[in-house]
């Protein structure tokens, strides 16, 4: 669920600035998306019963609808016919999700475990300049985690799990805000002037070559 921007920093390439046009149409879904994380992250933290089932049947239903939309896109020819495989995995994955959310909040608590214990080594392998770092980071979460458990017992691992998720999910939203107010500036700039062709502007430049 990360903006496009945000991807482009941790992978170590610079990504080309976005059009105000491209930022017009940008910029409102992505002030919403991080206004979602936002307060389903706060619910979750503030709501112990219910907010931890909130936000993992709303990041369910997320997925199910990026990989309906991949799917589609592949069906179209505008996506690859691999990335078929990932967005049924994404229909798939975000179903068990909101099955789960609406089963009990000790499922959804484990599932929210795994997501946490899981987010960096996916990271990981689809950032390969960062791969050190965020496996390093991934041996010390499931360190943690285990040692959560050993000493605290289950109860106290799956609550922090879910406080976990809770701020990983408002700490995404609020990236997601900052993209979008920089995305609306650039939106409020004008589209810049088409290059001068072989009209009234560009004659005598085009009778000179």
């Amino acid at each position: 669920m990360t903006n496009a921007v945000t991807a482009g920093r941790l992978a170590g390439t610079p990504a080309a600035p976005p059009t105000p046009q491209e930022a017009r149409t940008t910029w409102p879904r992505m002030a919403v998306l991080g206004a979602a994380l936002l307060a389903l992250g706060v619910l979750a933290l503030t709501w112990t019963d219910g907010g931890p089932r909130v936000l993992l049947g709303a990041l369910g239903l997320f997925a199910v609808v990026r990989g309906v939309a991949v799917l589609r896109g592949v069906r179209a020819g505008l996506v690859e016919r691999a990335g078929a495989v990932t967005g049924a995995g994404a229909v798939w994955v975000g179903l068990v999700a909101v099955g789960l959310a609406l089963l009990s909040l000790t499922a959804a608590s484990w599932v929210l475990v795994v997501a946490v214990v899981l987010v960096l080594p996916v990271l990981a392998a689809a950032l390969p300049d960062h791969r050190g770092p965020l496996l390093a980071g991934a041996a010390v979460v499931a360190l943690a985690a285990v040692g959560v458990g050993v000493l605290g017992g289950v109860d106290e691992l799956l609550g922090a799990g879910r406080t976990a998720a809770a701020v990983l999910a408002g700490l995404l939203g609020l990236d997601n805000l900052a993209g979008a107010a920089g995305l609306a500036r650039i939106a409020r700039r004008p589209e810049p002037a088409p290059a001068a062709g072989c009209g009234e502007i560009g004659r005598s430049t085009c009778r000179e070559r």
